[in-house]
């Protein structure tokens, strides 16, 4: 007997779980620990979100009775982008640091909250199962190439963070 492979749904309610652990962590992590964990929570985040925006809202927005909870989920999607830009440009030593996290957490976590509670009960209105599972596909696809990409970026900037220090200590 096969096993089924999880829905869309199911699949991005383990992704938001596991984001919620790592932004509780985040909210009590300092120093070092904090950016590591900040770190994490990017790289599971942006994925996450990219794979919806690329594969789950645009079939939602085509859905009479889903069209209006999906902008405002994309707007929320813009909002959090751009925190976690403003946080990857601070320290967690910085004033406003601890501030925008919780409420980077508590945007998130309002995210969550409805599209479990509002947009998934309207997207399994509105798509048939085998639609789903398309998109269950389109979504992995989607947010592994996403997540694939940011890890090659972050090796990128490593590497030349460690020339200029490098070029530092010679001088």
């Amino acid at each position: 007997m096969t096993k089924s492979k999880p829905q869309i749904y199911d699949i991005l309610k383990r992704e938001h779980e596991e984001v919620d652990e790592l932004l509780h962590q985040l909210k009590e992590a300092k120093g070092n620990g904090a950016q590591k964990l900040f770190a994490e929570v990017r790289l599971k985040l942006v994925p996450h979100s990219r794979g919806e925006e690329t594969a789950v809202y645009p079939r939602l927005l085509a859905a009479k009775n889903a069209s209006e909870k999906t902008r405002v989920s994309l707007e929320e999607h813009r909002q959090v982008d751009v925190l976690l830009e403003e946080l990857a440009g601070m320290s967690p030593r910085d004033d406003e640091w601890t501030a925008k996290v919780h409420v980077l957490a508590d945007m998130v976590g309002h995210h969550v909250d409805e599209e479990e509670g509002e947009l998934f009960p309207l997207a399994r209105a509105a798509l048939s199962d085998r639609e789903a599972a398309q998109i269950t596909e389109e979504y992995e696809r989607a947010r592994d190439e996403a997540a694939q990409s940011m890890t090659v970026e972050e090796g990128e900037e490593e590497v030349e963070e460690e020339e200029e220090e490098e070029r530092g200590a010679a001088e």
